[in-house]
């Protein structure tokens, strides 16, 4: 039997794709290759390929915890777990994580508004009107910001062509020597590349709000496979046009790509790429609001609106005293830590769990049969 709220704010199961693709896609597309080098170097496109299969096994996991769930959802899965009070714990616990998603999208793409186009603009002050126009979104609800989100399928997608500048001035031997890393440096690739596809995670929370459920699971493990392809794309491109060395030194690397276009009628192409990726951005940071929204209302009891404003104050004070550059850096490694641990250490022990549970009912049942 399907778990789903009321009719009317649901939406269809391909939106899906869009939903957990359009949270994926987020600022560290714009600097991930010069982390995921730390390791493997150039083979590191192998560790991120890798980390894209694995996600479709937790996708799976997470639809067998869901199917499993009173209401669809973690939220009423922690409390039939744990009970009331130590399942909502936890639950503020994926809340609190949430905050740190958002603060991470947020500050990753101010720090380029500010180092690129307005460097005498105040960051407290784009904080706030990009927090005022997330806000304003997620207050029409999950099927606006849907809407928004296809906006995020569209824009990442159509730069793909432009990466056609770049790869004409390739050095294909940047690639050579190949599979001359120790498993330990893959691995270390494999972490760093983590922070590029959060975002599958919200699927714990959108389950409810699907039509059809049963149907939705292909477009779960489509938008996996779109927001692995993308980037394996980008970082092909770079790694041909970037040798190590330079990789290692370059912040924006997907930013220093776009300088090399040049058109008769438009010098600076990175100005499109920074301005057109606030679409990309907002729409995760939409999602992450929203998710944040429905905890506080079935944990803590507070009202959509509250909850809201409540959550974007939250985001607010956190960004305040985060002036230096150094806090992105900081927050990746928080993001990447806290993703490893809820992606490949929480979620298959709660698999674990409820198997066992299954397990241990049905052979409670059995005797009473008879």
């Amino acid at each position: 039997m399907e778990k789903q709220v009321k009719e009317s704010l649901t939406v269809s199961p391909y939106l899906l794709w869009i939903l957990i693709h359009g949270t994926q896609m987020g600022g560290t597309l714009l600097i991930f290759q010069s982390r995921i080098v730390k390791g493997a170097e150039m083979d590191s496109l192998f560790s991120f390929a890798a980390v894209g299969i694995s996600f479709h096994f937790i996708i799976a996991m997470m639809f067998f915890l869901l199917e499993n769930a009173p209401d669809g959802d973690l939220i009423s899965l922690h409390n039939q777990l744990f009970g009331k009070r130590l399942g909502s714990l936890l639950t503020l616990a994926f809340y609190a994580y949430i905050l740190l998603f958002i603060v991470n999208e947020l500050r990753s793409y101010m720090e380029v508004i500010h180092v690129w186009v307005f460097p005498y603009t105040q960051l407290w002050m784009l904080s706030l009107m990009f927090l005022l126009t997330a806000a304003y979104l997620v207050s029409g609800g999950l099927r606006v910001i849907t809407g928004i989100l296809f906006v995020c399928i569209i824009v990442p997608t159509l730069l793909i062509p432009t990466l056609y500048f770049p790869l004409k001035q390739a050095h294909w031997t940047n690639f050579l020597p190949l599979f001359n890393h120790s498993p330990y440096e893959f691995a270390e690739s494999a972490y760093h590349s983590l922070s590029t596809l959060l975002g599958v995670e919200f699927l714990l929370l959108l389950y409810p709000f699907i039509k059809n459920q049963k149907k939705s699971k292909k477009w779960a493990h489509l938008a996996v496979a779109h927001s692995t392809l993308i980037p394996l794309i980008i970082a092909f491109v770079s790694f041909s046009f970037f040798n190590i060395q330079q990789l290692e030194h370059t912040i924006w690397p997907t930013l220093i790509l776009s300088k090399v276009i040049r058109f008769p009628f438009l010098e600076r192409f990175d100005y499109i790429y920074i301005f057109i990726w606030f679409f990309v951005i907002i729409s995760a940071c939409c999602v992450g609001m929203w998710g944040g929204v429905r905890i506080l209302k079935k944990t803590v009891g507070l009202k959509a609106k509250p909850s809201l404003w409540l959550t974007s104050g939250i985001v607010f004070v956190i960004m305040l005293p985060m002036k230096s550059p150094m806090t992105i850096e900081k927050l990746d490694s928080a993001m990447t830590l806290s993703g490893w641990i809820l992606l490949y250490g929480y979620i298959p022990l709660l698999c674990i769990w409820v198997s066992l549970n299954k397990w241990f009912n049905k052979r409670k049942s059995i005797p009473n049969e008879r």
